[in-house]
């Protein structure tokens, strides 16, 4: 059972709604306080009655708060942690949902720098986002990620690990730089690839003002679901996790180059030790846990 007694959610998108709804759901003694900066998301919030107070004032919020669950965009985190700062009882524990942990961690240290802060990254979503996306189980049987360094207490990190089981989640621990470089593999880069594929798509059908799209395969849905994430929470992880992203980006690039040589040079031999390989993988992949997105 979770030793909190009063966690305050900062940023009601889909992280942020399902995490409010879990405590509600798993651990209904804990009094849930809800901000988000939109007034129409506050709005929602209050109508789904996602928690005990939805405020305006984001200290209001956090100031009798022991777990403080940062939810907003990654470039967001710098600004938030400013705001709410003054307000903040010095034992609370900071905790974050960032899809980038470096710069997200120096952020929070930078301006929090006389407070605990466990960083973490439930890697669990959907393609939808807002208050109303949320789910009490998105969490469940799902990894989190705890990225703490050396100087964080022992106890803060086994109250974070006890708050995310709680809820469904399942902790794995790591380095913040092995993080981004994981996820620069797993999330990130699957992103590009689905916002690049059907902007392309798209862009031919607009040149050519023929309908093109319209007899999309499966294997087009499902490698393009991610493109409909909100852009701009993209926009900054990608950006964030630049250091670790652009390699990778440029490891896959040189891979397809490979398998376009091959393509060309009727290289069926190189293909199909290529696919047979990659289907090996994919099939060794549980589908029963695909985390999404």
């Amino acid at each position: 059972m979770t030793v909190f007694k009063h966690i305050a959610i900062i940023g009601l998108g889909l992280i942020g709604s399902s995490a409010a709804r879990a405590t509600k759901a798993y651990c209904p003694d804990v009094t849930v306080s809800l901000y988000d900066k939109s007034e129409f998301v506050r709005d929602r919030a209050r109508a789904l009655n996602l928690g005990d107070n939805v405020t305006d004032d984001i200290q209001d919020a956090v100031r009798a708060a022991d777990l403080v669950l940062l939810c907003v965009p990654v470039r967001a985190m710098g600004i938030v942690a400013a705001e709410m700062a003054p307000a903040l009882k010095k034992d609370v524990i900071i905790c974050d949902t960032g899809s980038v942990k470096v710069s997200v961690i120096k952020t929070l240290q930078d301006n929090l720098p006389n407070h605990i802060i466990v960083p973490s990254h439930p890697l669990a979503g959907t393609e939808n986002n807002g208050p109303d996306a949320g789910f009490a189980e998105l969490f469940q049987d799902h990894p989190v990620i705890l990225t703490p360094d050396a100087h964080t207490p022992a106890q803060a990190i086994a109250y974070i690990a006890d708050y995310w089981e709680e809820i469904g989640g399942r902790i794995n621990l790591m380095s913040a730089e092995h993080h981004d470089h994981v996820l620069a593999l797993t999330s990130h880069l699957p992103h590009v690839i689905a916002y690049q594929l059907i902007g392309m798509v798209s862009g031919y059908e607009k040149k050519s003002r023929t309908p093109i799209m319209r007899y999309s395969a499966g294997s087009f849905r499902d490698a393009t679901r991610v493109a409909a994430s909100e852009p701009r929470l993209w926009q900054d992880i990608m950006l964030e996790n630049a250091p670790a992203l652009l390699p990778v980006l440029d490891h896959f690039i040189a891979d397809l180059k490979k398998l376009r040589t091959a393509i060309a040079s009727q290289d069926g031999d190189y293909l199909l030790e290529h696919f047979k390989e990659s289907q090996k993988a994919r099939l060794a992949l549980k589908t029963d846990h695909d985390i999404r997105p």
